[in-house]
């Protein structure tokens, strides 16, 4: 019954020790800023071996009995040493001596991390810190006494604990201020009135408390660029975003495009643009936002000239196969005329010479080709190298392969060459739309063949006028076998033919 009791009292004591120690590295760690963690850390780790492990192992030393010189200082232990209990009432001693100087430990040590939370703060902060340390110790010195005055001196340390635990649960709250996110709701309503001085005003406000908001700076930069019209500022508040080291890849992505596009709005400078768009591929090499970039890149006109032309309304272009397959419905409205037409076509000559991966440039300059400058052969030529160019959708392909039939049918009337177009565009791409158009087409070019074949030759017949002249009528006549031939009208009135 001894021996359970002592290993009991061992087992209690020791989990109290140990819990008192971790309170005072839990609250070190809430009330430590999270830079100077790891410093704080190393002074706490070598505190716990100087000031609670040492002395305890001391402790232990002292109660062991290592000689008849040096025998336990417990005398309760020194007169069961001879006694079978003595190493359980050895351990329950341990375990007391270690829980008496683990709460001194503890207390000590919440009243240095305090002392030394406070001593930072100013203002508001250092006031409420105050107030709150004075009001732990008011309300708590009643229990710190009740302590004392049961436990006498071994309890100083709990009672220590007890002053300063309110202290380390509420401490973090005043030191470590929840921030609250930056409101732009004003400066939004600056803009919308059209004060932009006092909007970007505002911006910076909020920013000086959340100087790692994207959102902020992303506006600041905008209003930078669009309504101060000063691209170069917005420029590099763009640039000291990306260098943020709380800025993510994406945000990063973002802000970067949101500059290519106010490069190509309000600047024309497609080279600025590709530039800034060259930012995220050498920052993120081989991701998909490098990709994306790389794409838009590759697709941004390459002069300024070629941007107002993208900037100008074009005509929108209908599928090539149509039921019925017209070419002239697959092209502008209003088509320019001939002289317009061989200057423009002189200008995507150069454009496709200098980027022959362009599709626009040469897709236009085919259907000039084929229209107003009636090259047809030249039209196709060129929808043929946009085949040929790697990595097309099937969709594009199909319409391209359908241009080529329609301009063989109408442009060149080669049935032949159109009817093999046709099955070549069904055969690669038979599940895109363009290929039900082909099909179906396919079916009016045979049935307009076997009917044209069916259809009556036109056999002239000669009609005698009143004049005397003659006229030939070239109205079809149809030759049945077993008929009477048509007599030819007289040319006296009815009634008064000639006997």
């Amino acid at each position: 019954m001894q021996l359970t009791f002592s290993l009991g009292i061992f087992t209690l004591l020791s989990a109290l020790g140990v819990g008192l120690a971790a309170f005072a590295w839990v609250t070190d760690y809430r009330l430590v800023r999270e830079d100077d963690r790891p410093e704080s850390f190393r002074w706490l780790r070598r505190w716990t071996i100087q000031g609670l492990l040492a002395p305890s192992l001391i402790w232990s030393l002292m109660n062991f009995g290592l000689s008849l010189e040096l025998q336990a200082f417990m005398p309760r232990l020194q007169a069961a040493q001879s006694s079978k209990l003595w190493f359980p009432l050895y351990a329950a001693y341990v375990a007391a001596g270690f829980t008496i100087i683990s709460s001194y430990w503890t207390g000590l040590t919440l009243g240095w991390i305090a002392w030394r939370s406070g001593r930072e703060l100013k203002g508001d902060a250092r006031a409420d810190f105050r107030a709150l340390c004075w009001t732990s110790l008011a309300a708590m010195s009643l229990p710190a006494l009740g302590f004392i005055w049961v436990g006498g001196w071994l309890a100083l340390g709990l009672a220590a604990i007890t002053l300063l635990a309110p202290v380390a649960g509420y401490a973090p709250a005043i030191l470590r201020p929840k921030k609250m996110p930056p409101m732009y709701a004003r400066a939004i309503a600056r803009m919308k009135f059209g004060k932009y001085a006092d909007a970007e005003t505002e911006v910076i406000r909020q920013l000086e408390g959340h100087e790692d908001d994207f959102e902020g700076w992303l506006m600041l930069a905008e209003l930078y660029a669009i309504h101060f019209q000063d691209l170069p500022e917005a420029e590099q508040t763009i640039l000291e975003i990306c260098d943020q080291p709380r800025t993510t890849p994406g945000q990063v992505g973002i802000a970067l495009h949101r500059l290519a596009d106010w490069h190509l709005k309000l600047s024309e400078d497609p080279d600025a643009a590709r530039r800034a768009l060259a930012v995220i591929s050498n920052r993120m090499p081989g991701t998909h936002l490098a990709r994306m970039a790389e794409l838009r890149a590759s697709s941004l006109p390459h002069t300024a000239e070629e941007l107002r032309e993208q900037k100008v309304n074009k005509p929108v272009y209908l599928p090539a196969l149509v039921d019925p397959l017209d070419d002239e419905k697959s092209g502008p409205a209003a088509t320019p005329d001939a002289k317009e037409a061989a200057d423009r076509a002189a200008q995507l000559r150069d454009r496709v010479k200098n980027h022959p991966a362009d599709l626009a440039p040469r897709e236009e300059l085919a259907r000039l080709l084929a229209g107003p400058l009636n090259q047809p052969a030249a039209a196709i030529s060129q929808v043929e190298a946009l085949i040929a160019l790697p990595d097309q959708p099937p969709d594009k392909i199909a319409n391209w392969l359908g241009l080529i039939a329609s301009w063989q049918l109408s442009r060149l009337h080669d049935r032949d060459a159109a009817r093999e177009t046709l099955r070549r565009l069904i055969r690669e791409h038979p599940n895109t739309p363009t290929a039900f158009s082909a099909q179906r087409r396919l079916v009016r070019i045979d049935q307009e063949e076997k009917l044209a074949a069916l259809r009556p030759a036109v056999t002239p017949r000669i009609r005698i006028e009143v004049s005397g002249t003659s006229q030939i009528s070239e109205r079809p006549r149809v030759d049945v076998p077993g008929a009477e031939t048509e007599a030819s009208p007289s040319p006296f009135p009815k009634g008064r033919e000639p006997g």
